[in-house]
């Protein structure tokens, strides 16, 4: 077992701040999949401060570097096109386990992490929702080729759960593989106070005062007009989020001004009929979770689970919390990482690595969570030929119940802490993890390492089928296993005796290496 190096104990609020506690350890280990995270309107990339101190500092992780954004390029309040985006980071190949994402820069590369920089005026950070989904598809292209990872996390924060969507829901941003499939590479989306059916929160003339509250917000901005659940003249539904046509008297929502622009879908052009991300399909390949407050503030708890009761995705769990503001939800670690937890079934099993030393999560379930009181994990491994795959459980805790192989279909193949290891055919298989989480969240560590399984048509296991195995079998044929436990060591096909079954089994592959 690795050695620990340290451990920190964060308190956070489930029903209650304080109610509930995460206790991280440190080692040398790697997440199954890189994490993104996306932080909302008005915020940048130390809005996710808490959680990358938690997972570089307590958890050993490895942050990679931020990936930054100009949404607003141009300068032109009047006008919002998608060829404003300017992207500033080129990632390095290598391996990191999260990433920040920031849309907090000038047209010049200069980037902010300190609320109410807004990026010189330009207010990038409240860009529309359109512009966050290209930036997203971006920054996942940018960390699918460094890290050589089959697909990512998305975690987000108030607004930036609209740009993870705008990206999810819209095919074009996808990326294409060698025979032109496009697919999300999303593994899983976890947004937290994130208004999925608008949010008509508002400080009006009180504008200036907003930094009291941990806002700046330019009320005329292309994100609030994104949000709106309906518009406060017209009381139209919002048009991002429910349709309609970019029209500036049916989206006038001040007395004396309107926002800078109504051009949602950022083409340069006014007058589009727009067909509202609440109107789109929602893949439903990948795994989601909904973090609601109900003392959230300006994000209503109906909004924030408006992903869920909208769409009724399959595979979905969602987490309430009382007492807890909605510009501090992304401060809520361990809250987060419920949410982070790793699916549950094979049909959105992580894609994991062998022969790696990997951290999972156990944690408490949420709502809608198929197992309630334990914490099924499950992770893909991809085997290349007839395997036996060993199990190292390092760390953890006293709380694991069982480790079992699965199959596509959910069935068991077979104990995974089996001595000696468990053979797997070639194809993908699932490891099964059940672990208690009591009420507190902890991390795992876990391995799995494949060697060749053992070729029982190689009688006298010199490393080649020949004549010598067929002599060994014809002086065992007609042996049942009853005879004794090293009679029918020439049981090939393991049905109880050495009969023609077994001999044909070796000629098959005579002269083969094994």
């Amino acid at each position: 077992m690795r050695g620990l190096f340290s451990s920190g104990l964060i308190a956070f609020g489930l029903f209650g701040p304080g109610n509930l506690t995460a206790q991280i350890d440190l080692y040398d280990a790697r997440l199954p999949l890189p994490v993104l995270f996306l932080h909302g309107m008005s915020g940048d990339a130390s809005s996710w401060e808490s959680m990358a101190e938690l997972m570089s500092g307590d958890a050993g992780l490895t942050e990679g570097p931020n990936l930054n954004y100009c949404l607003n390029g141009n300068g032109d309040e009047g006008q919002s096109t998608l060829e404003e985006v300017l992207p500033f980071t080129a990632l390095a190949m290598g391996h990191s386990d999260f990433f920040r994402i920031n849309y907090e820069c000038n047209a010049s590369g200069q980037c902010w992490s300190n609320v109410g920089a807004n990026s010189d005026g330009l207010f990038s950070g409240q860009a529309a929702a359109a512009k966050q989904g290209l930036a997203i598809a971006d920054a996942i292209a940018e960390i699918l080729e460094a890290t050589d990872a089959p697909k990512v996390v998305l975690v987000a924060h108030s607004m930036g759960g609209l740009g993870a969507r705008e990206y999810l829901q819209n095919p074009g941003y996808w990326p294409v593989d060698v025979n032109g499939n496009a697919h999300h590479r999303v593994a899983k989306l976890i947004t937290s106070g994130t208004p999925h059916s608008g949010s008509n929160f508002t400080v009006g003339w009180l504008e200036d005062l907003g930094d009291l509250f941990g806002f700046d917000i330019e009320q005329r901005s292309d994100a609030v007009r994104d949000l709106r659940t309906s518009y406060f003249y017209s009381g139209d539904p919002g048009i991002y989020l429910f349709g309609g046509i970019e029209d500036d008297w049916v989206m006038w929502d001040f007395l004396f001004q309107n926002f800078w622009n109504v051009d949602v879908n950022c083409n340069g052009n006014e007058g589009d009929l727009i067909v509202g991300l609440n109107q789109k399909p929602l893949a439903d390949d990948l795994e989601f979770a909904c973090i609601t407050s109900y003392d959230d503030g300006v994000v209503s708890s109906f909004s924030s689970d408006a992903l869920v009761t909208t769409y009724a995705p399959t595979h979905r769990e969602r987490f309430f919390v009382n007492g807890v503001f909605h510009t501090s939800l992304n401060d809520e670690v361990a809250l987060t990482l419920q949410g982070m937890d790793e699916p549950d079934e094979p049909s959105t099993a992580y894609p994991t690595a062998v022969d790696q030393t990997l951290m999972g999560f156990t944690s408490p379930q949420g709502l809608d969570a198929p197992f309630p009181d334990v914490d099924v994990d499950v992770y893909a491994f991809d085997v290349p030929e007839e395997s036996v795959a060993v199990l190292d459980t390092l760390w953890f805790g006293n709380s694991l119940i069982d480790a079992e192989w699965r199959n596509a279909e959910n069935l068991p193949l077979g104990d995974a802490l089996a001595a000696g290891g468990h053979t797997l055919n070639q194809g993908t298989a699932y490891l099964a993890l059940t672990t208690n989480p009591g009420n507190i969240v902890t991390n795992h560590l876990f391995s799995v390492s494949l060697s060749p399984a053992p070729c029982p048509e190689d009688l006298d296991q010199d490393g080649l089928v020949g004549t010598s195995d067929i002599l060994d079998a014809l002086a065992q044929f007609g042996c049942f296993a009853e005879d004794g436990p090293t009679g029918c060591s020439a049981d090939v096909n393991l049905d109880g005796s050495v009969a023609v079954a077994d001999i044909l089994a070796i000629l098959s592959l005579f002269g083969e290496d094994c």
